[in-house]
């Protein structure tokens, strides 16, 4: 899927170029500024912004933690954040580690990197906000991105559990382990 010799982010120049070389980087701190706006979106709980700001219209987001969830657009994963994760989530935390951004032949950016989130549920609200997190997860996260509008943002993100689902606590209450299966 990598090469150095791919097109350039907006379809011109060659790789040798100045030009080429300026566009690249340009898009890959777009597309890292996405990246961690995302999650510091939902870790803020500004759940309404996140589709608009971080996702292409049509983006496919399949989440493997704890269960599968295939959302598909913007307006179902809005939909699916204010339904079934405020009303559950308390407080989450997410440290993304490096990411690495690789181009395919085509000029179409692919960035991986490990995060860790942690995990507060309001079942557990009674224990205070000073509490350990409920549970802990590492996972990979794999996204595509796309010029839209003339920002990139994420058009496939798939994240699945590295080395189990539980890095530490106790596995998420029932309620919030649900099997959605796409639209």
């Amino acid at each position: 899927m990598t090469t150095h010799d791919a097109a350039a982010p907006d379809g011109t120049a060659t790789p040798s170029d100045t030009g080429y070389r300026i566009a690249r980087l340009e898009a890959e701190r777009d597309i890292q500024h996405t990246f961690v706006r995302f999650f510091r979106l939902v870790d803020t709980r500004q759940y309404e912004r996140i589709a608009a700001e971080c996702l292409t219209p049509d983006a496919e987001l399949d989440y493997h933690v704890p269960a599968l969830h295939r959302l598909r657009g913007r307006e179902e994963f809005t939909r699916h954040m204010l339904a079934a994760v405020a009303p559950r989530s308390q407080m989450v935390a997410h440290v993304p580690g490096l990411a690495v951004i690789d181009w395919d032949t085509a000029g179409r950016p692919h960035l991986s990197a490990y995060t860790t989130v942690w995990h507060w549920y309001t079942a557990n609200a009674h224990r205070g906000e000073l509490r350990p997190a409920d549970w802990t997860t590492i996972g990979l996260v794999e996204d595509d991105y796309r010029n839209h509008d003339g920002h990139w943002l994420i058009a496939h993100r798939r994240v699945t559990a590295v080395a189990g689902l539980i890095a530490a606590g106790s596995p998420p209450p029932p309620a919030a382990v649900e099997n959605r299966q796409g639209a």
